[in-house]
């Protein structure tokens, strides 16, 4: 058994609208929150699910859709890394207006409106392997993750998070940077963000070592993978209108 104690952590609430996809919002707000470890509860309506539901073997079956309109009556989405990469399982159970109740693993659905909470698990990382013998994804061990080092890194970190809208953020809108991250500027080149002032500004490091503040007014950062362990973005200028 594996089995551990998480102190850090934060909790979120919120609402996926009307008409957007429902797992890869909550897959958004995983990556712009930066939660390696926790859960989304949820409940609402949504419609045209794609789920795929246990077949006696008790494997997963192949996707099918239940199409129109649905009430969520329950909603978990377990967050964790499988493969180096964050991984969100979303399990929900459906009532349809035939008076059926279908759970199944949610690959997607339509939101008519889904209320969630999620609880966060800031200061351990839950990792995952596929278990071919079960056909489960298990727990494959629970990485202690360092909160409390640099005391300045932590508060950049957190502001750049609470700097974060409470709401879903749209594709032109600047993802939450921390300290550590790596931009590859079109002129600077690799540079890394070594303190984050605000929503507006951060403080990077160039090749040489020079320390120079970089504006975000004007520029859009597109997720670009990661180089040397860090997390990637390609910085784009935008014209002045």
């Amino acid at each position: 058994m594996i089995f551990t104690e998480t102190r850090e952590g934060r909790r979120f609430v919120g609402e996926v609208p009307p008409d957007q996809p429902l797992v890869q919002s909550l897959r958004v707000l995983v990556e712009n929150y930066r939660i390696s470890s926790g859960w989304f509860e949820g409940t609402g309506y949504v419609r045209d699910a794609l789920l795929r539901r246990l077949d006696v073997d008790g494997r997963l079956g192949e996707v099918e859709i239940v199409a129109g309109p649905s009430m969520c009556t329950s909603l978990r989405a377990l967050i964790s890394e499988k493969q180096g990469e964050t991984d969100i399982v979303v399990r929900v159970q459906l009532f349809t207006p035939q008076g059926q109740h279908i759970a199944g693993e949610l690959q997607e659905a339509v939101s008519g409106s889904v209320e969630i909470l999620c609880n966060s698990f800031d200061d351990i990382t839950l990792r995952r392997y596929h278990d071919p013998r079960s056909g489960l994804d298990r727990w494959l061990d629970v990485a202690v993750n360092v909160v409390n080092g640099d005391p300045e890194q932590v508060r950049s970190g957190r502001l750049a998070m609470e700097a974060m809208p409470s709401r879903l953020l749209e594709p032109t809108e600047m993802p939450a940077l921390r300290v550590g991250d790596a931009l590859q500027h079109p002129r600077l080149g690799i540079c890394i963000i070594s303190q984050v002032q605000d929503q507006d500004r951060v403080s990077i490091q160039m090749d040489s070592g020079k320390i120079a503040q970089l504006h975000l007014g004007l520029l859009t950062l597109v997720r670009a993978g990661t180089h040397q362990g860090r997390t990637l973005y390609d910085v784009h200028v935008r014209k002045r209108q």
